[in-house]
């Protein structure tokens, strides 16, 4: 778990740079640049290729984690299995493509009465789709062959530096709202584009793919896994991005907007959980298959407390500083109205990141059709969430519904982990981590909070920030809460200090 932890460490560099960088983005310059309902069909158009994107894959990027082992061999280029990953999400690509206008009419329908302003760009989700499956495909690739560094600074910092320029010239007078779409679309196409570049120089293009490789009836189980897991990619993806949809269809584009921006802060939380995840998953595949379980348990265990203390630190920063967070953003009185958006997504997230690693558990082991079954569930239970819930309770009632939508999935997936292989995600680790959260919770309470102009708000969340950091990082070496933080810090200190670290 230490590599894991410094190669998470060194993604996460490249994802919280992306966060910096859709912090200035998504809280500064699309609120100042765009009318809430430009911002919002600008997300929109984004989140629902998402959505799209997780079953036009037809599972590619998980054949791709699950199967690679079988295809390694650096001297051939892995038998060009780069090959098969890209080829077989085209059969997906055109039965979306030819599903999605076959079913126009009633897309524009469906945003016809709140959200018109959508209908005009709704198509442009076709490209995006398909450009969104081939990076997740690219992505698998990378990760299995040990890099994760580029794909996420391409995905992290190159993604959304075009996005703020492509907003700011707009916001500018450069171009029309119309142009400055078809800008961002053609972004994500130029993702794809650079991350098979990368590839190439690495060595490790090759579409010629060894047929003769798929053996035993290999290619039967691999479509088989791909297909059968690509109903739980939908049912992720509903589960997390249907409740913006649905406001659009009942609320309006105003309310999506506030909602989106709360949501946005809310999410920063688990920017370290994707980093771990990537990491995590090709070790975790391989172990699982060689049924390697001490492995598997302490992957299990340690990822959850690691992601439990970083998930925490990151959300006592983000909802101990709110007021001040909200009320810098331009068109703070409009925007400020997700403040409690803020608290039930983020406080889901952190629950579920202290899970650990139980979703990818089930996902790569041969009790994968549970997993399917439970997202399919949880995707009915989400949209019967927000059905009831947004006209009782607006936003507030869409960040209710999937909060509350993410503690049962979460359970449930904890609770599947446990029947199949008697294992829990908590060790007495876990207890030293929740007091020290608490610990720092408390003392926020009685630091100074300034609010008034910009320079005075600033200044209070930089030096609130320090401080509860401080107290935090302090108090989890003290308490040695975990011993690959411990490590991590030691080997730092001997590398800067030429001093052998001590285990």
């Amino acid at each position: 778990m230490g590599i894991i932890i410094r190669q998470s460490l060194k993604a996460s560099l490249g994802a919280y740079i992306g966060v910096a960088i859709g912090i200035v983005n998504q809280l500064l310059v699309s609120p100042e640049f765009l009318e809430p309902h430009q911002l919002a069909i600008s997300r929109i158009l984004l989140e629902n290729s998402l959505v799209f994107a997780a079953f036009a894959h037809l599972g590619t990027p998980f054949i791709g984690d699950r199967f690679f082992s079988y295809f390694r061999d650096d001297k051939t280029k892995h038998n060009g299995f780069l090959g098969f990953l890209l080829s077989f999400p085209l059969i997906g690509v055109a039965l979306f493509t030819l599903a999605y206008f076959l079913f126009e009419e009633q897309i524009q329908n469906y945003f016809s009465a709140k959200s018109p302003e959508l209908i005009p760009y709704h198509a442009l989700v076709v490209p995006l789709t398909i450009f969104w499956i081939y990076l997740v495909v690219l992505e698998a690739y990378c990760r299995n062959n040990a890099r994760i560094a580029i794909p996420t600074f391409v995905r992290e910092v190159y993604l959304k530096l075009a996005n703020v320029f492509i907003v700011l010239l707009f916001g500018l007078g450069w171009y029309s709202f119309d142009l400055m779409i078809y800008l961002l679309v053609a972004s994500y196409g130029s993702a794809v584009i650079i991350l098979l570049f990368y590839i190439a120089h690495l060595g490790r293009f090759s579409l010629r793919f060894d047929f003769g490789q798929l053996r035993n009836g290999m290619f039967r189980q691999m479509v088989y896994y791909g297909l059968f897991i690509v109903m739980g990619g939908v049912g992720i993806n509903l589960v997390m991005l249907i409740d913006r949809t649905m406001l659009s269809h009942g609320e309006g584009l105003k309310e999506t907007a506030i909602f989106i921006i709360a949501t946005y802060i809310a999410g920063i939380i688990e920017i370290p959980r994707k980093s771990i995840t990537q990491i995590s998953t090709p070790l975790l595949a391989n172990s699982i298959r060689e049924e390697n379980w001490t492995h598997v348990l302490e992957l299990y265990r340690k990822s959850s407390l690691n992601q439990l203390l970083v998930g925490g630190l990151a959300f006592l920063l983000v909802f101990t500083n709110i007021d001040g967070i909200l009320g810098v953003l331009p068109k703070a009185d409009l925007y400020s109205q997700g403040k409690w958006v803020v608290l039930f997504i983020s406080l889901s997230k952190l629950i579920d990141m202290a899970m650990g690693l139980n979703a990818e558990m089930i996902t790569y082991s041969k009790h994968f059709r549970y997993s399917t079954y439970l997202v399919i569930v949880m995707a009915l239970v989400a949209i019967a969430a927000n059905s009831y819930l947004i006209p009782l309770y607006g936003f507030n009632g869409a960040a209710l519904a999937t909060a509350l939508t993410t503690l049962l999935y979460t359970v449930s997936r904890v609770s599947l982990v446990w029947v199949f292989y008697k294992m829990l995600p908590f060790t007495t680790a876990a207890l030293k981590a929740l007091f020290v959260l608490i610990v720092t919770y408390l003392v926020s309470l009685i630091l100074p909070e300034w609010q008034g102009d910009l320079f005075f708000t600033l200044t209070s969340i930089v030096f609130r920030s320090a401080v509860l950091t401080g107290l935090f990082v302090g108090l989890i070496l003290l308490l040695r809460v975990s011993e690959d933080i411990n490590h991590i810090v030691a080997s730092f200190w001997a590398m800067v200090t030429k001093r052998k670290p001590v285990n």
